[in-house]
């Protein structure tokens, strides 16, 4: 079972490789949420002078580390509830896994 410096350091090296395709700093505030199955984070420009598209929340799993990337049209209620009774699932680039 990861802890939560482990799944932050996770949710860090995510965040770098999306950094590094759109080439714009970012970073995770302190904030997150937590779950019996792992932690949920949000990202955001670390400079506030870039808007983002597409950054939705990510759960990084307390198990092995997998993230699972949430969608943005929704409120984050709504991904959490379906992806604890299993009716959202996450399509299969929306899945990354740190190994």
């Amino acid at each position: 079972m990861l802890n939560d410096n482990e799944m932050l350091e996770i949710a860090n090296k995510y965040i770098k490789q999306i950094q590094q395709k759109i080439n714009v700093q970012l970073e995770i505030p302190n904030e997150f949420i937590r779950k019996s199955y792992g932690n949920i984070y949000d990202y955001i420009a670390k400079d506030y002078k870039h808007r983002l598209a597409g950054n939705g929340p990510f759960l990084v799993k307390n198990d092995v580390g997998t993230v699972i990337q949430f969608g943005t049209s929704d409120d984050i209620e709504y991904y959490i509830k379906g992806y604890e009774d299993g009716t959202w699932e996450p399509s299969s680039n929306g899945v990354w896994d740190p190994n």
